[in-house]
């Protein structure tokens, strides 16, 4: 009984299947990218499947001993430094409301239309070991959280606010709070 394909055929067959199914193994299985943690901007979300580019390189050595406190996106957020080609301060603040890390509250601290009040940004703020709460908090709206074992601070901050907070010598960071990611 004579085969109908040569072997050859069968062989180069053979082998499409298997890069075939490595292909879906692999994106199947991809853990998908990761979150960097230099906490630059992101790109608008849709359905919170959010994707982070680069943003455009700058000089540190322009930027004051109290700017390099900030993180980029609180830099950008504040006009300290530009935004990525094709991004607007108002992209910038609708995916910073998207990721749950921007708000505008009235003087009671309910939430406004995003028109009127003061513009909050969740933070995480680091400080040096035994650092005076009270000194910080003039410049924070609400502390929803601390960790004092890692002299970490999780709080609610008026924009307007951040270079002072930033200019505390206790202050050594203040980066905005990152949204829990799922990857599938």
């Amino acid at each position: 009984m004579s085969n109908k394909y040569p072997k050859n055929y069968v062989l180069i067959l053979i082998i499409f299947i298997i890069i075939f199914l490595a292909i879906i193994i692999f994106m199947f299985f991809s853990p998908g990218p990761s979150i960097p943690h230099d906490n630059k901007i992101s790109d608008i979300c849709k359905e919170g499947q959010c994707s982070i580019p680069s943003t455009q390189d700058f000089p540190e050595d322009n930027l004051t001993d109290t700017q390099k406190k900030l993180s980029t996106d609180l830099l950008q957020l504040i006009g300290i430094i530009n935004l990525p080609d094709g991004m607007t301060k108002d992209n910038l603040e609708l995916q910073m409301i998207q990721n749950h890390q921007l708000k505008w509250v009235d003087d009671t601290g309910a939430p406004t239309n995003g028109i009127i009040g003061h513009k909050l940004v969740y933070v995480y703020i680091t400080t040096s070991e035994n650092a005076d709460l009270d000194l910080l908090k003039g410049n924070i709206w609400n502390i929803s959280n601390a960790d004092p074992a890692f002299n970490l601070i999780v709080a609610w901050v008026d924009v307007d606010n951040l270079t002072n907070l930033a200019s505390i010598d206790s202050v050594k960071s203040i980066r905005t709070v990152l949204p829990p990611r799922t990857i599938m």
